[in-house]
C-alpha cells in the first residue's frame, strides 16, 4: 500500500514538474489570452508572394475537397476576414489558400478558395516548392493517396522591408478571432 502511494505521489510530482516547466518555456501556453499562438518569428520566402502588395498576409494551408478540416477552418477565416474588413484597418491583410496537392490545377484551387469567400487567393505550388514551404514553416501533414491529412494551423506574416517574415502561427480551431484581430491591429 505504500509503495502504491509512493508511486503515485511520484507520477502527480512528475506531472506538476512538467505542467511548471512547460508554463515558463511557453507562456502562451499559460495565459489563456493568447492560447492557441505561437509567436515564431522567421523570414519566409515563398513564389506566391512575389507579386503581393499587402503589409500583411494570412496564409491556409490545405487541400481542394477536405472537408472535416478546411471546410470549418476556412469557414472561420472568412469571417475573420470580414470582421477585418468591417474594422477598416489601415494594412488588410490578404488571404492565402495553399493547396497541398500540387497536381491540382490552379483554377480549381482558386474556385475552391473563393467558395468561402470571393476574396481569397490561392495558390497551387508544385511539389517542390510545396517540400520548401513544409520545410521552412514545419508544416505537419501526411499523404494519403490524392489527399492529405494536416493540422489547421494559420500563419500571419508582414513585410518588412523587401521580404515577409512569419510573425505568428494560430494553432487553435475554431481560431481565436479576438487574438487574431488584436494582433493584426498591432501591427497596423
Amino acid at each position: 500500500m505504500k509503495s502504491t502511494i509512493k508511486t503515485i505521489s511520484g507520477i502527480l510530482l512528475v506531472i506538476i514538474g512538467f505542467g511548471t516547466i512547460a508554463g515558463l518555456a511557453f507562456p502562451a501556453l499559460s495565459d489563456p489570452k493568447h492560447a492557441g499562438r505561437s509567436e515564431d518569428i522567421r523570414i519566409v520566402d515563398f513564389p506566391f508572394l512575389k507579386g503581393e502588395t499587402s503589409e500583411l498576409i494570412l496564409v491556409y494551408f490545405g487541400y481542394v475537397g477536405c472537408t472535416r478540416v478546411c471546410t470549418p477552418a476556412l469557414n472561420d477565416l472568412s469571417g475573420i476576414d470580414d470582421e477585418i474588413h468591417k474594422r477598416g484597418f489601415e494594412h488588410v491583410p490578404s488571404v492565402w489558400f495553399v493547396n497541398m496537392t500540387p497536381q491540382m490545377d490552379p483554377s480549381s484551387v482558386q474556385s475552391w478558395a473563393e467558395h468561402f469567400n470571393q476574396r481569397f487567393k490561392s495558390y497551387a505550388p508544385t511539389d517542390k516548392e510545396l517540400q520548401e514551404m513544409v520545410h521552412t514553416l514545419n508544416l505537419v501533414y501526411t499523404k494519403m493517396g490524392v489527399e492529405a491529412e494536416h493540422m489547421p494551423y494559420l500563419y500571419l506574416i508582414q513585410k518588412k522591408g523587401e521580404r515577409y517574415e512569419l510573425v505568428y502561427i494560430y494553432t487553435s480551431s475554431p481560431y481565436n478571432r479576438s487574438l487574431i484581430l488584436e494582433d493584426i491591429g498591432a501591427l497596423q
